[in-house]
C-alpha cells in the first residue's frame, strides 16, 4: 500500500512539475498544514498556503490514491489562507495534499499523513493466576485491558499510590505489571488507568479496584493430646494447630495410615474427640493441614492411657547468681510411669498446689520453681502423684528434700587485689636476695676465693698471691676487708 501512495505522489508531482513549467515558472510551491494524529469523530481543519497566490486561484484539498477532490475554495481573499474541515472516520486515516490553481498553472503541496486515534474507554484489570488469591513467595501478573483505544499509555496504582518505574516491588512492562516474588507488602488494592494523548485533548479511562490477597504460608501443623471424662466413657482431646497461615485450612485425623477424620474451618486449630479406654494398645495419631498451594503433616503421637506407677523421685536443682548466692531453686518430680498424671506439692506437710499435666503436654507442670529461697521457703518439699482422670487412685509420693540457702563465702575484689600484690612483692624480693648472692660469688671467684665448704666448720683462708707491679694498686687495706667477709 504505502508503494502505491508513492508512485501516486510521483504522478502527482511530475504533472504538478509540468504544469509549473508550462506557465508558473518560479512560483513557491504550496503548503499544507494540519494534524498528524486526531481522534476518531473529531472535527479538524487544514489550511494550504501559498505565498502571493492571485485571488483568482482555485484550492482543492485532496486525499492520496483519491482523484477527486474533497473541497475545492475559489475567490478566496488576497491574503487569507483557506481553511479545510475534515470530520474524522476510522477511514479518514492516509496522506493529504492541496493544490493551487491560477493562470492556468498549478502547484502541490507537501503530502501530510493522518493517523486516527480512538479514545480508550472500558478499561478493566486481567490477573494471571485468576482470582488473585496467591501465597507468599508465588507470581502474579496484572493486565490492564482497554475494550477500545489506541496509542495507549498505562499507569498503575497500589493502595491509592501510584506506581512509579523503576520499582523494587514491581516490574512494568507494557500494560502489565508483574511480581515475581509476593510478600505481604503486596496485598490490598490494585487500579490502572489508560490514557492516548493526541493535541491538547487527553483521554483516560480507569478501572475498578481488584484486591489482591497474599496468603501467608501455612506453618506444620503440631497435634497434642488431652484426656476428658464424659459420663462414664473416657475421651482423648486432639488439638491440631498451626502457628501461622491464612484461612481456611482443612485439617485431616489420621490414625495408624487411615484418615477418620476431616475439617474445613476459617481457624487455625481443631480438635478431634477419639474414644479412650485405661491401659489401651497404643496407637499411633498424625494430623495434616491443607490449603489450596500447600500440605503439611504434622508430628506422630503414640495415643495411650497408661496410670500412674512406679517410683516417684523428686530432683532439686541451685540456681546461682554471679556472686554466687542462691536466687532460685527448681524442683523436678519425674514419675516412672503413667500419661495423664496429677501433681501435688507439700511443703512442711501443708498443701502448697496441685496441677493436672500430660504426658503429651509441652508445659512444665511437674516442675516447681521456688523463686527466692528465705526463712519462709525454707524446709522439706515433697511431690505426689496420682491419675486426673481417676478421682478415686491413690496418691504415690517422692521422698522429703530439704531446701535451704547455701550461699558460698565471696571475696572481694579488693582482697584478691591485696593478696595479688603481697605474693608479687614476696616474689621481687626473693628474686633480688639470688641475685646479690650469684653477684658476690662471681666477685669471690674472680678474686680467686672459693666459697666456704658449709659441711666443715672450720674455714681455711686461702693463701693470698703476692702482687706484681701491676697489681700494685691493691692496698693491704683491701686484703684485709676481703679476709673478714670471708670470716
Amino acid at each position: 500500500m504505502k508503494e502505491r501512495e508513492g508512485l501516486w505522489l510521483m504522478l502527482v508531482i511530475l504533472l504538478t512539475g509540468q504544469m509549473t513549467a508550462a506557465g508558473w515558472s518560479g512560483s513557491p510551491l504550496a503548503v499544507l498544514k494540519g494534524p498528524e494524529l486526531a481522534y476518531l469523530n473529531d472535527k479538524i481543519n487544514f489550511s494550504c498556503e501559498v505565498p502571493d497566490s492571485p485571488p483568482s486561484a482555485i484550492y482543492q484539498f485532496m486525499k492520496v490514491k483519491h482523484p477527486s477532490p474533497i473541497a475545492t475554495k475559489t475567490h478566496v481573499p488576497a491574503g487569507d489562507t483557506p481553511i479545510f474541515y475534515l470530520k474524522v472516520k476510522s477511514s479518514s486515516a492516509g496522506g493529504y495534499y492541496c493544490t493551487v490553481t491560477a493562470m492556468g498553472n498549478t502547484s502541490t503541496s507537501n503530502i501530510l499523513n493522518l493517523q486516527v486515534g480512538i479514545p480508550v474507554s472500558g478499561v478493566s484489570i486481567l490477573s494471571k493466576p485468576s482470582p488473585p488469591v496467591v501465597s507468599e513467595g508465588s507470581s502474579l501478573t496484572l493486565y490492564c485491558e482497554a475494550q477500545k483505544g489506541s496509542n495507549l499509555s498505562y499507569t498503575w496504582y497500589h493502595n491509592r499510590l501510584e506506581v512509579k518505574a523503576p520499582s523494587v516491588m514491581y516490574l512494568l512492562s507494557g500494560n502489565s505489571l508483574v511480581v515475581d516474588k509476593l510478600t505481604q507488602r503486596h496485598a490490598g488494592s490494585y487500579t490502572c488507568t489508560a490514557w492516548n494523548y493526541i493535541g491538547v485533548k487527553p483521554r483516560t479511562s480507569s478501572s475498578s479496584d481488584m484486591h489482591v490477597t497474599v496468603q501467608v504460608n501455612l506453618s506444620a501443623p503440631k497435634l497434642s493430646f488431652t484426656l476428658f471424662r464424659e459420663s462414664l466413657d473416657y475421651y482423648g482431646n486432639l488439638s491440631c494447630a498451626s502457628a501461622q497461615g491464612t484461612v481456611p485450612v482443612t485439617f485431616l485425623l489420621l490414625l495408624g495410615d487411615q484418615e477418620v477424620e476431616r475439617q474445613l474451618t476459617n481457624s487455625l486449630a481443631v480438635w478431634f474427640s477419639v474414644p479412650m479406654t485405661v491401659g489401651m494398645d497404643m496407637v499411633t495419631a498424625q494430623c495434616r493441614a491443607e490449603t489450596r498451594s500447600q500440605q503439611l503433616t504434622s508430628n506422630l503421637l503414640n495415643l495411650e492411657m497408661a496410670p500412674v506407677g512406679g517410683a516417684v523421685h523428686l530432683h532439686t536443682e541451685y540456681l546461682y547468681n554471679t556472686d554466687w548466692q542462691v536466687v532460685a531453686v527448681r524442683l523436678q518430680c519425674d514419675i516412672s510411669g503413667g500419661t495423664f498424671p496429677s501433681f501435688s506439692w507439700l511443703h512442711d506437710d501443708a498443701l502448697l498446689l496441685q496441677r493436672d499435666c500430660s504426658a503429651f503436654s509441652t508445659g512444665q507442670c511437674h516442675v516447681l520453681f521456688l523463686t527466692e529461697v528465705t526463712s519462709v521457703t525454707s524446709g522439706y518439699y515433697q511431690c505426689l502423684v496420682k491419675d486426673s482422670f481417676d478421682n478415686n487412685s491413690s496418691w504415690v509420693q517422692s521422698d522429703k528434700v530439704l531446701v535451704e540457702a547455701l550461699d558460698f563465702p565471696t571475696t572481694t575484689i579488693e582482697v584478691i587485689a591485696v593478696g595479688f600484690c603481697c605474693t608479687l612483692l614476696v616474689i621481687m624480693m626473693g628474686s633480688l636476695v639470688c641475685i646479690l648472692w650469684m653477684f658476690n660469688c662471681q666477685v669471690l671467684r674472680s678474686e680467686g676465693v672459693t666459697a666456704p665448704d658449709q659441711r666443715s666448720e672450720a674455714v681455711t683462708m686461702p693463701a693470698l698471691p703476692l702482687r706484681t707491679d701491676n697489681m700494685g694498686e691493691a692496698t693491704a687495706r683491701e686484703e684485709m676487708e676481703l679476709s673478714s667477709k670471708l670470716q
